[in-house]
């Protein structure tokens, strides 16, 4: 083979490697959970504002299914939105606090009332999916 095809090639799997590089961090990061705003802030900050709570557990399907439609909503929502990790210990005095019963819930705190949405739900057909209803409920304020 000649230089030129080489060269070709190897350009090539370069660029492969470097778009899926680029979309590896996308998906892992940009549409993660906000790690800035978790639990343990959450509960150092003043109780009475209007904010959003997000509960979710590492390896649930229903929140893997539900994560992408609630974080873009979370962002395009005015307030805060707080990501809670069940298993940790202020995830778990907060699930008591509000009653979660399912990690994939959505709490939406406004003027001291709490309201309890699932984000994510069974189909009849048995595959899990967002509750897009829920989310839109949810955040659209």
């Amino acid at each position: 083979m000649s230089k030129k095809i080489i060269a070709l090639i190897i350009s090539a799997i370069i660029l492969v490697l470097m778009v899926a590089g680029v979309s590896f961090i996308f998906q892992k990061h940009a549409l993660d959970y906000d790690r800035h705003l978790t639990a343990d802030v959450y509960v150092d900050t003043t109780i009475n504002q209007n904010v959003n709570l997000v509960f979710y557990k590492t390896g649930c399907p229903y929140c893997q299914a539900g994560k992408k439609a609630v974080v873009t909503a979370a962002k395009e929502n005015a307030y805060p939105t707080f990501y809670i990790d069940v298993d940790s210990d202020k995830g778990q005095q907060l699930v008591q606090q509000y009653q979660v019963e399912k990690a994939a819930t959505i709490i939406t705190l406004r003027d001291g009332e709490s309201q309890l949405y699932l984000y994510a739900k069974k189909t009849q057909a048995g595959k899990i999916t967002a509750n897009t209803k829920n989310i839109k409920e949810a955040f659209n304020d």
